[in-house]
C-alpha cells in the first residue's frame, strides 16, 4: 500500500504548504500531482506499480459516487425553485459538451478511445471514469482531463463572469457545476458564495447523471452521421 500512503501523505503536505500566502493560488491537487510524478520519474518506478499500490484511492471513487445522493436530497427545495434554469441549462450543456467534443475529436483525427476518454471531461471524476469505461475510453486519461478541466474552470470562471457582468448566483452556480464539477464548486466555497455552492453541487450531480444516460446514445447517433 505504499502508493496509497504516499499519495495521502503528499496531499496532506501540499494542503499545508498552500496555506502559505505566496502559494495560496496554487491548486493543491496540481502541486500534489507534480510531486508524485517527480517521485515516480526520479525513483524509476513504473506507473503500473504505483497504480496497483494506490488502487484503494480508485476504489473509494465508487462509494463517493453514491454519496452524491446526500447533498441532492438535502437541497431539493433549491432545485425546485430553480428547476427551469437547472434542467434546461444542464441538458443543453450536456448535449453540447458531448457533441462538440466528439466532432472536434473526429475533425483532428483522434482515435476513438481518445475521443471517448474526452467526452466526460466535464463530469466529476468518480462518474467520469465509469462513463469512460462503458464507452471504451481510457480511464486514466479521462481522470487527467477531468482534473485539467476543473482546474481551468476553477481558476478562470469567476473572473470571466465578472468580465461579462453576470451577477446571477443561480446562473454562475449552474454553469460552474456543469463544466468545472468539484474543483469549480470548491472555489465557490472559498469565496463564501453559498447559493452558488449549493447550485453548483446540484449541477455537477445532475450533469453526471445526464452524461451517463445520454453519452452512449449521442455517440451512436453521431457515429452513424459521420460514417
Amino acid at each position: 500500500m505504499w502508493g496509497f500512503l504516499l499519495t495521502v501523505a503528499v496531499y496532506i503536505g501540499c494542503k499545508k504548504i498552500t496555506q502559505k500566502r505566496w502559494l495560496s493560488k496554487v491548486p493543491v491537487i496540481l502541486l500534489a500531482a507534480g510531486i508524485l510524478i517527480a517521485f515516480i520519474l526520479v525513483c524509476h518506478t513504473s506507473y503500473e506499480s504505483y497504480n496497483e499500490s494506490a488502487c484503494w484511492i480508485t476504489w473509494i471513487l465508487g462509494p463517493a459516487t453514491v454519496a452524491f445522493a446526500w447533498p441532492l436530497s438535502q437541497n431539493l427545495s433549491v432545485l425546485k425553485r430553480n428547476k427551469r434554469a437547472v434542467y434546461g441549462g444542464l441538458l443543453f450543456s450536456c448535449l453540447c459538451t458531448i457533441g462538440l467534443t466528439y466532432l472536434l475529436g473526429r475533425f483532428f483525427h483522434a482515435e476513438n478511445p481518445v475521443i471517448f476518454s474526452m467526452l466526460p471531461k466535464s463530469v466529476t471524476t468518480p462518474a467520469a471514469v465509469e462513463i469512460s469505461k462503458d464507452l471504451g475510453g481510457i480511464p486514466e486519461l479521462t481522470a487527467c482531463l477531468v482534473v485539467l478541466t476543473g482546474l481551468l474552470g476553477g481558476l478562470t470562471a469567476h473572473g470571466l463572469f465578472k468580465f461579462l457582468h453576470i451577477r446571477s448566483h443561480a446562473a454562475i452556480g449552474v454553469s460552474i457545476g456543469a463544466t468545472s464539477h468539484v474543483l469549480g464548486t470548491s472555489k465557490c466555497a472559498e469565496k463564501h458564495k453559498e447559493k452558488q455552492m449549493v447550485l453548483s453541487t446540484l449541477a455537477l450531480i445532475i450533469m453526471a447523471l445526464l452524461t451517463a444516460l445520454a453519452a452512449p446514445h449521442v455517440v451512436a447517433l453521431l457515429e452513424k452521421l459521420c460514417n
